[in-house]
């Protein structure tokens, strides 16, 4: 089977299963690859055996475990799916997943960001920063909003098929509740015009199909429209589709950049931060799991950070101090004055 055939099978195999069109672009990305090693190395054995070599050839070249777990997924969606083949126990040597404590930006570090973010390229990306700490969302979540999906009498926003394809309602800020408002407005113009235009929104899955009204009414057009038209990857059809994620990514990154805070804050550690201070303020660790859509409360758990400001170092219970490149003893300093 050449590479094009392999991507073919995977690109039919993930629109029937109505999987994402990322998930869809990781998998043909690693098929790829994995084909072009294939080609190149030409190793023997059975399809598992192949499959052992290239994931241990990953861990050899330090490719990270999210990387090698991605390929893995891929290749084995591939063969079972796609192929009808079962792998069976893979015994490959697999990168370790480090634990690595979860960055969450300090209550000050984001207000700075809130204050110094701008608008960029005609989009209210300070809007969606703002939504993303305050109603604790994934990058992808403010730019899937629709209109039907916000009830501003009751401050509710509806999360719909986030990760693992799961609704959730998360509770809208009563201080973005009028910014909020007049994007809809500015949305609905925007979606008037493309009606009388007779551009459709993009919809999901295949209901410009059975519904072909649905795509000119107001209620599914998006809350961040993009500026422009664009071409459907899947249908092929000219659409008007939402804001993109990477134009938020590049107003946080470059706010980061101005005011010297660390790298590691990103839209998505904006979610990590929305959990860890609303745990701080005494919110139930059990709602903050259903706002977030955890399936697992020890997925939530990992935001509760230990009180380490209780914890007194047994140095400190020895009278000692530093003074000068010595260490002396709170008695001598007291002689000393």
């Amino acid at each position: 089977m050449n590479i094009s055939d392999a991507v073919g099978l995977i690109k039919g195999k993930c629109r029937l299963r109505h999987m994402s069109y990322s998930t869809e672009k990781t998998y043909t990305a690693w098929v790829r690859k994995y084909a072009w090693w294939l080609s190149k190395n030409k190793p023997s054995g059975d399809p598992r055996a192949k499959v052992e070599s290239f994931l241990t050839k990953m861990a050899l070249d330090d490719y990270s475990s999210s990387a090698q777990n991605q390929a893995f997924n891929a290749i084995l969606f591939l063969y079972r799916e796609c192929l009808g083949i079962e792998l069976g126990d893979v015994k490959a040597l697999r990168a370790r997943r480090p634990q690595m404590e979860r960055y969450s930006p300090r209550f000050d570090e984001v207000q700075r960001l809130l204050a110094d973010v701008k608008d960029s390229g005609g989009y209210p990306l300070r809007l969606v920063v703002h939504l993303l700490y305050g109603c604790g969302l994934r990058v992808s979540e403010p730019v899937n909003l629709r209109l039907k999906d916000i009830d501003l009498p009751n401050s509710r926003l509806t999360i719909r098929q986030a990760k693992g394809a799961k609704d959730r309602v998360v509770v809208l800020p009563c201080s973005l509740s009028l910014a909020v408002k007049a994007q809809m407005a500015t949305a609905r113009a925007v979606a008037n015009r493309d009606r009388m235009a007779g551009l459709p929104v993009q919809l999901p899955g295949r209901l410009d199909v059975k519904y072909p009204r649905l795509a000119f009414s107001s209620g599914w057009a998006f809350l961040f429209p993009g500026n422009n038209s664009c071409i459907h990857p899947r249908i092929g059809k000219r659409v008007r589709y939402h804001l993109l994620e990477e134009n938020i990514q590049r107003a946080v990154r470059a706010s980061v950049r101005r005011l010297d805070l660390p790298p590691m804050l990103t839209p998505h550690s904006l979610r990590h931060a929305w959990a860890t201070h609303s745990l701080e303020a005494g919110e139930n660790i059990r709602d903050i799991q259903a706002c977030m859509g955890h399936s697992s409360l020890e997925t939530t758990q990992v935001y509760l950070h230990p009180e380490l400001g209780r914890i007194k170092s047994p140095i400190d219970r020895m009278g000692l101090f530093w003074a000068g490149g010595m260490i002396l003893k709170k008695e001598m300093r007291s002689i000393g004055t």
